[in-house]
């Protein structure tokens, strides 16, 4: 599994919500419409989340006690899963968290990123481009777990434990990494 990005964009919304509540010179509707995005956006991870974590749990279901053969072809299926696709396009076309990280810019909020956060502002700028403003980072991620886990159909008749074992693995870390989506998530949603 490949979650790196996703750790990435977990602490980019984390010090981004320490930012924004650092901020003094922000209007507080300013700072609302920022936190909302930013929640929203936690929200929508986790949902992603959430459909892949349940997809593999029924996959490992269908190992264990159903249908190998189909279990064989709902690994080979991982990467076009409906569900994923549909939360793949929300991600690519999150005007909400697109409009923030412009409204970010032009507010200078990344000053208050520096002085709490990190050493330099044009990095969580560029950042911030990269991996929220529009662009497609996060959803590769999880396209590249999806096809990670799809090869292991192939395995499915020769070493049905070891395709059990990876999949309960890559499940376990959805699991982790949708729980730390849903605690930022939580706390922005408290402060507002």
């Amino acid at each position: 599994m490949n979650i790196a990005t996703f750790n990435e964009i977990f602490e980019i919304l984390k010090n981004i919500y320490i930012g924004l509540s650092a901020a003094k010179d922000l209007s507080e509707k300013t700072r609302q419409e920022m936190k909302d995005a930013i929640a929203d956006t936690a929200e929508l991870i986790d949902e992603t989340l959430t459909i892949l974590k349940q997809h593999l749990s029924t996959v490992i279901s269908e190992l264990k006690f159903g249908d190998r053969i189909k279990a064989e072809n709902m690994i080979g299926l991982l990467n076009s899963y409906p569900a994923w696709e549909d939360k793949y396009r929300s991600f690519q076309l999150c005007t909400p968290l697109r409009e923030a990280t412009y409204n970010l810019e032009k507010k200078g909020l990344y000053q208050y990123l520096n002085k709490v956060s990190l050493g330099d502002a044009s990095t969580i700028q560029q950042r911030m481009r990269d991996y929220l403003g529009g662009e497609v980072n996060a959803a590769h991620s999880i396209a590249k777990m999806l096809n990670n886990l799809s090869v292991l159909g192939t395995k499915v008749s020769t070493d049905p434990l070891m395709v059990i074992q990876a999949l309960e693995q890559a499940r376990n870390e959805v699991s982790a990494l949708r729980q730390a989506f849903i605690e930022i998530e939580i706390q922005i949603r408290d402060s507002i």
